[in-house]
């Protein structure tokens, strides 16, 4: 799951943390968490043109992804996310 975060956030890793939480809430399995720092974005999110990204990538039952996206749209400094299935 790739999760842009809004550049203003003083510590990106500790809202890195939080999502891992989340995932972990919902009977996940975080496998790796990657933070990719701080980027140019393409267009404008919220009046602003950079944004951090950082890339989860997490065991997690189909079922609860409905749930995940529902509690991340609720954050803040959640600005975008996109799920993506790897093949195994």
């Amino acid at each position: 799951m790739m999760v842009l975060m809004s550049p203003d956030i003083e510590e990106p890793k500790e809202e890195a943390e939080k999502v891992e939480e989340v995932v972990r809430s919902l009977g996940g399995e975080i496998v790796k968490t990657e933070m990719l720092g701080k980027k140019r974005l393409a267009y404008e999110v919220q009046k602003k043109n950079e944004g951090n990204y950082a890339l989860f990538t997490f065991n997690l039952e189909p079922e609860q992804t409905f749930e995940l996206k529902r509690v991340l749209g609720l954050r803040p400094n959640i600005w975008r996310h996109m799920l993506i299935l790897l093949d195994e």
